[in-house]
């Protein structure tokens, strides 16, 4: 008898055992935040349905509440619009799903054709959310109207109470940012990607009536289309806002990744990377500040994570690759003149008008109303884009001007001691194009005494090394996807052409990182020199180097990414991948300096 209790007691042990692992199972919390796009990650998110489908049946609802262009009412017109659109979108992932599950498992993608305020209060659109759903996948749009469509209503009730048994909560662009209960709502007014650190860009959506979804992320701030609409200075700013999480996750654009239990960050998928911003672990939140309107802010832990083994704890702010680092101490030398050189100017400027910081710095330095500037413009496509650009920036000077066309078939060389000049500034518009041989006795002019602003494509050629790409094309009708090699692409190892720079300054340069979407290009400077800091010019920034080090002027902020002591690998899909790098920005008025 006693043998017979004990069989039944290991039988009930176990039992309870196994069905307590499948109710742990069951109710694992999963978010898929999709940076942007559909059909390069539907492979992804059907696996991520199939990991966890029950009784093989794979269950997914669409959901279009991103869609409407106002939340409270709907014409029948853009109802008809929304609806075919949302239908398309649908027929796609349940063509992806069908075509994922393996021969047993069903697959049934529903759309609830919940688009306003008045169909998330009807109750009837319950029905699409039953015990048996995998998943809900939010499409993109707009996530300040999906909010105001959803927020206290039966369906936003209806989707925390499917995320808590376990039902999956994925979603695209918008219908990332809806993950998040702290919501980055856009960008305020006119600012944009080359204004992304200005005080006042960024509307965060973090209040009882204007916030992401009820039970959304709170340690962690998500921003969509990353890389691709050039959102990591949004992302900065908004992680120092009052009130919100330290920790920012920037998902790319055609990537997803999930995020597990809202601990672990991990699987990423798709074709590029997911960013992590740490502004908590040493601090660079809370020590931040808005230095004439800019974000200055330093310390910040820089990760990569792309395809392949790799993850980020959330909770220890911990990546899978490599520990944490004790501190931060670090140098940033030799960003001074050399003995008898002029003083040197290094800016970002595609528009250039009158009075503009640092073309008046600029004239103060070589004679003020009295200046005579040396134009030399290197990189143009023919000697009349030369011309016309010198002239432009002439008239932006207001000052005595010569232009000097630079190229292999028109050249002049510029007397080393030439006293005709009081200073001189060199413009170019693309970096591929530029020959650094070309520019020796402009070096030597400098070296001699002469004060020299390298505006744009030229700055970037004043370092140890430069990445040798044109500006970012245009997305056109016929090619809408004419920007991504050069965007998303150059975080792929290989994509980014380096060349050795002038070594002007023992550092790496990349003007207009925001405004033209050069993260990538940073990204490679600094991940294949890794003995260099990378240094990002926003639009209109500036920096002066001058006995006493490197200033930032101008109207935007400078950028810095050191890789020094990180950790690095690829990704599964050659992308890069990065533990521990350190990001700054330094605002005008600031010495380009690091502290620890």
């Amino acid at each position: 008898m006693r043998k017979v209790f004990i069989v039944l007691l290991i039988v009930l042990i176990v039992g309870t055992l196994s069905f307590t692992s499948t109710i742990a199972q069951e109710s694992e919390k999963v978010f898929i935040p999709i940076g942007g796009g559909y059909g390069d990650t539907f492979d992804g998110v059907i696996a991520a349905g199939l990991a966890r489908s029950q009784n093989g049946a794979l269950n997914i609802t669409v959901l279009p509440i991103t869609y409407a262009t106002d939340a409270e009412s709907i014409s029948a017109e853009e109802l008809t619009e929304n609806l075919d659109a949302a239908e398309n979108r649908r027929s796609q992932l349940e063509e992806a799903c069908l075509a994922g599950v393996p021969e047993g498992t069903t697959c049934k993608v529903q759309l609830a054709p919940i688009f306003t305020r008045p169909d998330a209060l009807d109750e009837a659109n319950l029905a699409f959310f039953p015990d048996d759903l995998t998943m809900v996948y939010i499409l993109g749009g707009d996530q300040t109207i999906a909010m105001q469509v959803v927020t206290g209503t039966p369906i936003e009730e209806a989707l925390a109470a499917a995320y808590q048994r376990g039902v999956i909560i994925a979603g695209t662009s918008a219908g990332l940012s809806v993950q998040n209960k702290p919501m980055i709502g856009g960008y305020v007014g006119d600012f944009g990607p080359e204004s992304g650190l200005n005080a006042g860009a960024v509307d965060m959506w973090n209040s009882a009536d204007r916030r992401g979804l009820s039970f959304g992320l709170t340690n962690v701030l998500l921003e969509q289309h990353f890389w691709e609409r050039s959102r990591l200075s949004r992302l900065l700013n908004a992680l120092v806002q009052p009130d919100v999480p330290r920790v920012g996750v920037g998902v790319d654009g055609y990537t997803a990744a999930e995020i597990i239990n809202e601990t672990t960050l991990g699987n990423v998928f798709g074709l590029y990377n997911a960013a992590v911003l740490d502004a908590e672990t040493f601090d660079a939140a809370a020590e931040s500040s808005f230095e004439n309107d800019i974000l200055s802010i330093h310390n910040v832990l820089f990760h990569l994570i792309a395809p392949g083994d790799f993850s980020y704890d959330l909770t220890t702010r911990q990546p899978s690759l490599a520990e944490l680092p004790d501190d931060v101490e670090r140098s940033l030398d030799g960003l001074t003149l050399p003995e008898g050189a002029g003083a040197l100017l290094l800016t970002s400027l595609t528009e250039p008008t009158a009075g503009d910081p640092v073309l008046t710095r600029f004239l103060e330095l070589s004679g003020g109303a009295e200046a005579k500037v040396l134009l030399v413009a290197v990189g143009y496509a023919t000697e009349e884009d030369a011309q016309l650009a010198a002239q432009v920036y002439g008239e932006a000077l207001g000052v005595e001007t010569f232009a000097l066309i630079v190229s292999p078939g028109v050249t002049t060389e510029i007397p080393p001691g030439s006293t005709g000049y009081s200073g001189i500034m060199v413009i170019s518009p693309d970096q591929a194009a530029i020959q650094t041989d070309l520019l020796r006795q402009v070096v030597a002019a400098w070296n001699s005494g002469k004060p020299l602003l390298l505006n744009d494509a030229a700055a970037a050629v004043a370092g140890t090394f430069y990445s040798a790409q044109a500006p970012t094309p245009e997305s056109t009708d016929d090619d809408p996807y004419a920007d991504i090699d050069y965007i998303q692409g150059a975080f792929f190892q290989g994509s980014t052409e380096i060349k050795e720079g002038l070594g002007l300054l023992p550092i790496m340069i990349e003007p207009r990182v925001m405004d033209d979407y050069r993260w990538g290009r940073l990204t490679a400077l600094a991940y294949e020199h890794t003995d260099s800091v990378a240094v990002g010019l926003g639009a209109g920034a500036g920096l002066e180097i001058s006995a006493n080090g490197a200033a930032v002027i101008g109207a935007n902020g400078v950028f810095t990414l050191d890789l020094r002591g990180a950790t690095l690998a690829l990704g599964t899909n050659n992308a890069y991948v990065v533990a521990n790098g350190l990001l700054d920005v330094f605002a005008p008025g600031e010495t380009l300096a690091f502290s620890g």
